[in-house]
């Protein structure tokens, strides 16, 4: 996967991320911040030297448009599960 697709990808799963952690109730807002905590980090090493590395890269993409159009909805706990399997996806 190209740098800048990866990037891309990264900015809407932290945005996706964001919106379910503002979004979800407070017995779910600490898995919410974790969740936000990792992409944040993932986005700030996105501009390391080394390629970035999914298992999936097209799924990888398509679980990150789905994951921000579900929060957007505020169809939080699907955009969670989607923000997960994109954490699953992702290889240091």
């Amino acid at each position: 996967m190209e740098g800048a697709d990866f990037e891309g990808a990264l900015a809407q799963l932290t945005g996706a991320a964001e919106l379910v952690a503002a979004g979800v109730s407070a017995d779910r807002r600490v898995q919410a911040f974790e969740m936000l905590a990792f992409f944040r980090l993932r986005q700030a090493r996105a501009g390391e030297s080394r390629a970035p590395f999914t298992s999936d890269d097209e799924l990888f993409k398509d679980t990150a448009i789905a994951a921000l159009t579900m929060a957007g909805r505020k169809q939080f706990l699907a955009a969670a599960a989607l923000l997960e399997q994109a954490r699953g996806l992702s290889r240091s």
